[in-house]
Formats: C-alpha cells, sequence, structure tokens
C-alpha cells in the first residue's frame, strides 16, 4: 500500500512566534517516560531500544508506503514524520495521514510526550498530536545548528548554537539556560578550567536516572581545545553536578545514557568511549563504532567493519564491511537494515540474539535501493520497523 501525502485531505497548523523570560517554571517535573519511539534514539537516553515481551517475530511483508520520508518518532499507533521542515502525523495502522503542521520550520526528529509533540528548527513549538496545532513556540533568534529536542521530566531540552535550553513542556517558559561550563583539565601540562559550549547536534542532550546529560564541544571552548568532554546537570536548575573530559584528542558527536553507563558516540572510526554515570570516570573505549544501541551497562555497536556487543557476560561481533545499518534493540532482539555494495544481493533487514549474536531471522525485500546498507537508520515500535527505501517511509511487519 502506497499512501500519497498529495492525495489526502489534511489538516494544517501555522507556528506562532513567540518569545521567553528566563525564569524558572514552578510546574512539578513529571518523571514519567515517554512510551513507544519516542524521540530522535528512540527514547529520552537516545538507547535505541524498546520493550518487547514477546521477542520480536520475523516481518513478513510490506505494510505501507509513505511517498515521503525523514526522521520519525512512533507512538500510540501514530507516525510523527518531520519531512521538508513540516510533521506530518500517519496512522501507524495503515501509513493514512490525520494531519499536517506546516510553516513550523522544523529540523531533526519530533519528540513526543502524552498528547503533545514537540519540534525544533527556527523555534521550540510544541503541537496537538491530534490536530497539528500548535500549543506554543518560542524563537531561537536564528540558531544555524539546533539538537533533536528531547522531553523529560516535564522540560524540552535543546541545545542551540552551543547554548543549552530547558522549556517548560506545558507552557514553553524557559526554566533555565546555560552558556557554557567550566571543566577541569589538569592534563597535558594544562592545569585549571576551561569554559566549554555545548555540541548542537543530534544526539548532544541524553537524559537518565533523573539526570540530564549533554556533550561539551572543544571547539566552543574560550581555548578551542582538540578534546570533548561530557556534563551531567540538574535538571530542574541547569547546575552542574560532574564533568568529565575525554581521553585527549577525541571527539563526540552524540551519547547514549542509561541508569548504568554513558556510551559517547565520536565520529569517524575513532570508536565509542564507555563512562560510569556514578563517578564520571571513563572504563572502556569500543574500537571500530560509530552509533550504539544500550540496555543497561550493555551496548550493541555499529561501526565501518563490524556490529558487535559490548559489557555482556559473552560479547560478540559480526564482521561485514560497510553492510549493516545502526542497530536497534528490541526485547532480547537487535534489528539492523543490511544490503552489500556488490549490487547481487537483495536489501534486508536482519534479526540478531541480543545474547549471544546468532541470527535469529532475515527479511529480504524484493526490489534494491540501498547500495549500501550503512546509513540506514530502522525504528521499531511493536511489531513494525520502518525505514526509508528510496525516499519513502516504509513500514514492515508480520502479519
Amino acid at each position: 500500500m502506497i499512501v500519497s501525502s498529495a492525495a489526502l485531505a489534511t489538516g494544517t497548523a501555522l507556528a506562532a512566534a513567540g518569545t521567553s523570560s528566563a525564569k524558572e517554571s514552578p510546574a512539578t517535573p513529571d518523571a514519567t517516560e515517554p512510551s513507544g519511539w519516542s524521540s530522535h534514539g528512540g527514547t529520552i537516553g537516545n538507547c535505541r531500544s524498546v520493550p518487547s515481551s514477546d521477542g520480536f517475530r520475523r516481518p513478513n511483508g510490506v505494510a505501507w508506503r509513505y511517498d515521503r520520508s525523514g526522521p520519525a518518532a512512533v507512538v500510540e499507533d501514530a507516525v510523527y514524520l518531520q519531512t521538508d521542515g513540516e510533521v506530518h502525523s500517519l496512522a501507524a495502522s495503515d501509513g493514512s495521514r490525520r494531519c499536517i503542521a506546516d510553516g513550523i520550520d522544523a529540523s531533526g526528529t519530533p519528540a513526543v510526550s502524552g498528547d503533545r509533540v514537540y519540534v525544533a528548527g527556527e523555534a521550540v513549538a510544541a503541537l496537538e498530536a491530534d490536530t497539528g496545532d500548535v500549543r506554543w513556540s518560542e524563537s531561537l533568534g536564528g540558531a544555524e545548528s539546533v539538537s533533536s529536542p528531547v522531553v523529560a521530566l516535564g522540560a524540552v531540552y535543546v541545545s542551540a548554537d552551543g547554548v543549552l535550553r530547558a522549556f517548560d513542556a506545558h507552557t514553553g517558559d524557559l526554566r533555565w539556560e546555560r552558556e557554557t561550563v567550566d571543566v577541569r583539565l589538569d592534563a597535558d601540562g594544562r592545569p585549571g578550567e576551561v569554559a566549554y559550549g555545548f555540541h548542537s547536534s543530534d544526539g548532544t542532550v541524553a537524559v537518565a536516572d533523573g539526570t540530564v546529560w549533554a556533550v561539551l564541544d572543544g571547539a566552543r571552548s574560550e581555548s578551542g581545545i582538540d578534546v570533548d568532554a561530557v556534563v551531567a546537570l540538574d535538571p530542574a536548575t541547569g547546575r552542574t553536578l560532574r564533568t568529565t573530559r575525554l581521553p585527549s584528542g577525541r571527539a563526540a558527536n552524540g551519547l547514549a545514557a542509561t541508569e548504568d553507563a554513558l556510551f559517547v558516540e565520536t565520529p569517524g572510526e575513532e570508536g565509542i568511549v564507555v563512562l560510569d554515570p556514578a563517578s564520571g570516570a571513563v572504563v572502556d573505549t569500543v574500537s571500530d563504532a560509530l552509533h550504539s544501541a544500550a540496555v543497561g551497562d550493555i551496548a550493541v555497536t555499529h561501526g565501518r567493519h563490524t556490529l558487535s556487543s559490548t559489557g555482556a557476560d559473552a560479547p560478540w561481533n559480526d564482521r561485514e564491511a560497510h553492510a549493516y545499518g545502526k542497530p536497534t534493540i528490541v526485547g532480547d532482539v537487535v534489528v539492523v537494515a543490511h544490503s552489500r555494495g556488490d549490487r547481487t544481493s537483495a536489501d534486508e533487514l536482519v534479526g540478531f540474539d541480543l545474547e549471544d549474536g546468532a541470527e535469529r531471522w532475515r527479511f529480504a525485500f524484493d526490489d534494491r535501493h540501498w547500495s549500501d546498507g550503512f546509513p540506514i537508520d530502522a525504528i521499531v515500535d511493536g511489531e513494525t520497523v520502518y525505514v526509508d527505501r528510496g525516499g519513502e517511509l516504509t513500514a514492515v511487519r508480520s502479519s
């Protein structure tokens, strides 16, 4: 089933401009974590993992295709797709369109919490999930780089051009903002503290165990040093709880946070740095790893040459260069897209056992769109995998 974005009736919502004052909201933080694949990285911790009580069965067919694609969140039988600056709300059952929110200049992945959808771009905005109507909108002052929003503990956390802000999720009031964080170096003959700014890429902010974690950008530091850092912040006030400088020369572009571990993702082939959230100490470095999916202290990492697990009792790896996409953990199954660059094999989805890496199942598409499966993102909710195929959001599920 192919669903056309032009053929269906729509509802349209236009964003209203807004400003806010730097004040704390008196609202009591909501500790309930959004359900489903609610934001960038799936969870408020960017962990790319969702629970499953029955295990994840092999898909057996394409349920529907939508003629647009982009980053998406999937919560309570609805898909919220950001495409060309708009948010399209689709029925997860058949891909039919419910409404469009346009004129909002959204970027990155929407975040869903309760009956609202949050987007960031030209502004941070809260939309009614059912209609796309704008409830509030707060300008980000023409920022050039903006992270996808993370909604947790009653607030919306967004980094824009190196400044981290927390907005009240209900009213849009600014709770706090941080332009810099002091990081103590005491290394390489450079004692003292350096003021860092924040990264503003997707995955900059993660929330776990009542703490806001964020990636600090060495290039935005007062000294322009060549090493990034991570900070733990009080979610209500933005006060610094602890900082950790990464190993010398390490850059970061995102992180996954659980109660048991932090997995700091780095660009290129530098590997993933694992931190102890209690102390901030570096406990491990995973080589050939760019992205991670995590549960507790176990992560499945995705690199140029291998898909592997770390932290488990019996670590495993599967080497197939430039073949696997970003991993997603569903219960005890790791789901990845797969396609070789030899143009002879079909595009596939593969399910591996989380514990030992054994292949559980493999689903092959009838046609080929991926010249290399490496960049393909698999979003999973319920019994459905959502992937981009030829510029169309495609839902694959078991009957």
